[in-house]
Formats: C-alpha cells, structure tokens, sequence
C-alpha cells in the first residue's frame, strides 16, 4: 500500500517553502487549487495544510487564504551551566542580570492525580497523589516553555516550596539534597508533537502548532523522584547541548 496521498503534496509544498520558491508572505494554493493541481481528494488537500500549518510553515487569513509565515529567527535555549545544576529555570533566569531580555517565571503548585504517562514514569501505576508544579517562563513578555513538574506527594510535603526562597535558583536536585535525598542520574527523553489547546493557550501559539517536548526524570536511590513535561515552541527556539570533552575523549 503506498503513502497517503497528502504526503506527497505536503512533501512538495514543504520543499518550495524551505527552498524558498515560495517565501515569506507568499500565498499558498488554496484546497481547490491542490485539488486540482495534484489531483487528489478534498481529505488530502485538508490534511496537507493542515500538517504545513501545524508545523509552523503557513498562517491561515481568514476570508483571505494561506501564507508562508515570516520564519522567526531562532535562538536557543542552553541546557544546564554548572552554576545551576539541574535547573532548566536558573539558567534563563540569570540572563536577566546579564543584559539579555526581561524574564518572567509564573509558577503554581497543587495536588492532583497525574496523567496515566506520568503515573508510569513515576512508578506509581496504582495512581496516587503528585505535587504539581506548572511553570510558565517568559521572555519580554513572550512565553518561551511550559514546564509542569510531578512529585510523589508524600515526598514533596517535605521539601522546600519549589522556586521560593534560597533553593529557586540551583533546581530541583537541590531541594533534595536539603532533606536527604541525593539525586544521583538525571534522564531526558526527547520528542516533537503538535501541542494540546491548552498548552497552545499558554505558550500563545495555534492548537496543534509542533513543540519540543523534553521529559526530564531525577532518579535517587533508584527510583524516580519526580519526573517533568517541558514543552518548547519549535518555531522559536531549539535546544542546545554543550558537552566538554576530557583527555579520555568521554564526554
């Protein structure tokens, strides 16, 4: 059985927008135009769209049609310095003091039941209470993730309040660390989807837009401790990894 006929328009219309056949500000064929320029269905014609909007390639007008949006510069998000071990958060926050944009963290913390991928990442199968912590991060005013952590209950009921006071800005591993409990691995499992309406209401993008999801697990005597869903809009920042090499050639 071959590919779906969208594919094949969306494959074609993707290549002239990167390319730049079609550039910034150019109307796209509209469904009936790709109708009948690729000869396929009205399904097709939709889902191609749709796909080239949900990556962030077009903007829809209403009564007027497809565009090619302007491309956003993109910057970067650094992951981790030393000075803020295990802190997404302090990282970004420090460039404040630095010159760089004005940045704002939103935070919001409640008890609640966690989704059944969060439940399993946890280990708590059965279900169970979470501390859940939503970040909002913003950059003059513009949302640049959406970070929403989960914590065993029972274990967040006695660690410091997250994002207050001393322990804000060196992360999570910290505040274990001033009950006892010694972070000894940090995994991150990436991925890209289309974002939720919510998140799309919180990060000010259109439902469906593709983020960069980053789950982040802390591991201590080897079990997780709390596991974090961070969700970053891929059409304005991407992720960047910096690793020293020593004389072994380990990173």
């Amino acid at each position: 059985m071959g590919a779906p006929a969208y594919l094949r328009v969306l494959e074609d219309l993707r290549t002239q927008i990167l390319g730049g056949a079609l550039g910034p500000g150019a109307r796209v064929p509209s469904r009936n135009g790709i109708i009948a320029k690729y000869g396929v269905g009205e399904t097709a014609a939709k889902h191609a769209l749709a796909a080239l909007s949900s990556e962030g390639l077009i903007e829809a007008r209403a009564g007027s049609g497809s565009y090619v949006r302007q491309a956003p510069a993109i910057r970067h998000l650094e992951h981790g310095r030393a000075q803020f071990p295990g802190s997404p958060f302090g990282l970004l926050i420090a460039a404040a003091t630095e010159g760089g944009p004005v940045l704002s963290l939103e935070h919001q913390t409640e008890q609640a039941r966690p989704p059944a991928h969060i439940a399993r990442r946890l280990g708590l199968p059965g279900g169970g209470l979470v501390a859940r912590t939503r970040y909002l991060l913003t950059a003059d005013g513009i949302p640049v993730q959406l970070a929403t952590s989960y914590q065993p209950a029972a274990l967040a009921a006695r660690s410091p309040v997250p994002e207050d006071g001393p322990f804000a800005g060196p992360g999570f591993a910290e505040r274990m660390r001033a009950i006892g409990v010694h972070v000894e691995e940090v995994v991150e499992d990436l991925t890209a989807r289309p974002c939720g309406s919510g998140e799309a209401s919180a990060l000010r993008v259109t439902p469906g837009t593709l983020v960069i999801v980053v789950y982040r697990d802390h591991h201590a005597s080897g079990r997780p401790v709390e596991t974090s869903e961070i969700v970053v809009p891929a059409g304005r920042f991407g992720l960047r990894y910096r690793f020293r090499q020593d004389g072994s050639g380990q990173p």
